[in-house]
């Protein structure tokens, strides 16, 4: 026998029944959305939206887009987005002159993150970031002066048509200067990015004409590791110039080098190593270190157990070996040669080699 269907209504508790009026009442209009959380539009709007929410003039929401920015940075997808929508003026407008701290230290942030990209150096390039963002280098607080360095340091490390805009600015100079009166914290950015800048000729004779050589010895004293080793390797680039060896060695060098040698950090001890290697090139470089003690540093170090370092030393000592005082130090050690000899005899091709040069140069006879 066929049932009939109940009534809509049939079986329904009064629970129910409130349920559905309150599902079908005539609600109120929505709560308008608080501007300064972020939103990520839909699509092709997604980096137009975020660059014209950096641009607002309502500070919160300023502060909470570049925020974002930083965060979409991660994806180059989006830094080409932004890129097409105009975020590198703005960021350097922000940079250079915002009277907000924290606007321009997450602008800078930005900046720095940008500068890792390929498209994001590009836009640098083509709008002349480098120029635009040098004020930033005086800026008084810390955290900004760190990140236009970090942004200049990425940048200028892909091609030399950055470090020409840069060294074009005018930079080589004023980081002479400010690698003397940084804070430790922002020192070694300021060494990366001149060393970058001697790549070029005219950042070369920029920066030897400021007394580079001279700034780099003094920062070789430095409580800070990093400091430490950042001057050196920087001094060891300068020092591909004749004018920087002679430089070096009036100044003292060769002896702040050698005593480097002994450092308890092994960037330290490679970098001061690849220095010395620079400076002996010159026979009154060899004839340095002699009164320098760096001889038997040289020598301890051929036991160092870092690649980079023994590779150093090698190069050093058959550069000073040819000093006839030096070659008989090196001679008279219980170490040198046997060392020397089973670097030969290693697996290590490239310690070979230069080990090999080494003892030719000590074995060399008048």
């Amino acid at each position: 026998r066929q049932r009939r269907a109940l009534p809509p209504s049939a079986g329904r508790t009064p629970r129910d029944a409130m349920s559905q009026i309150q599902n079908h009442e005539a609600k109120l209009n929505p709560v308008e959305r608080d501007e300064t959380i972020i939103v990520e539009a839909f699509g092709a709007r997604k980096c137009p939206k975020l660059v014209e929410q950096v641009q607002s003039e309502k500070l919160a929401v300023k502060r909470n887009a570049l925020s974002v920015l930083c965060g979409e940075f991660s994806n180059p997808m989006s830094i080409r987005g932004c890129v097409e929508a105009g975020i590198m003026q703005v960021l350097c407008d922000y940079i250079a002159g915002d009277a907000d701290d924290l606007t321009r230290e997450r602008a800078s942030r930005a900046l720095a993150l940008a500068a890792w990209d390929a498209n994001g150096r590009v836009a640098m390039l083509d709008e002349g970031v480098a120029a635009k963002v040098m004020p930033a280098l005086d800026d008084a607080v810390v955290v900004v002066r760190r990140n236009v360095l970090e942004a200049l340091v990425n940048y200028s490390c892909a091609t030399i048509r950055e470090v020409r805009s840069i060294v074009g600015a005018g930079y080589p100079t004023t980081l002479v200067a400010k690698a003397a009166s940084e804070v430790d914290e922002v020192q070694p950015l300021v060494l990366k990015l001149l060393y970058n800048c001697i790549k070029d000729e005219t950042g070369l004779a920029d920066a030897l004409g400021a007394s580079a050589v001279e700034t780099c010895i003094s920062l070789l004293d430095s409580g800070s590791t990093e400091v430490r080793k950042e001057s050196a390797t920087t001094l060891s680039f300068l020092c591909f110039a004749e004018m920087a060896k002679m430089n070096a060695i009036q100044g003292g060098g060769v002896a702040k080098l050698s005593s480097l040698l002994t450092d308890e950090a092994w960037e330290v001890r490679a970098a001061a190593a690849g220095a010395l290697m620079a400076v002996t090139t010159t026979d009154p470089g060899k004839k340095a270190i002699v009164p320098a003690n760096g001889v038997e540093p040289l020598i301890n170090l051929l036991q160092d157990e870092q690649r980079l370092v023994k590779l150093n030393v090698l190069k050093t000592m058959a550069n000073v070996a040819v000093n006839p005082d030096v070659r008989e130090q090196l001679k008279m050690s219980e170490s040198v040669l046997p060392t020397l000899s089973t670097l030969i005899e290693g697996e290590d091709t490239l310690l070979a080699k230069h080990a090999t040069i080494a003892k030719a140069a000590v074995l060399w006879e008048p």
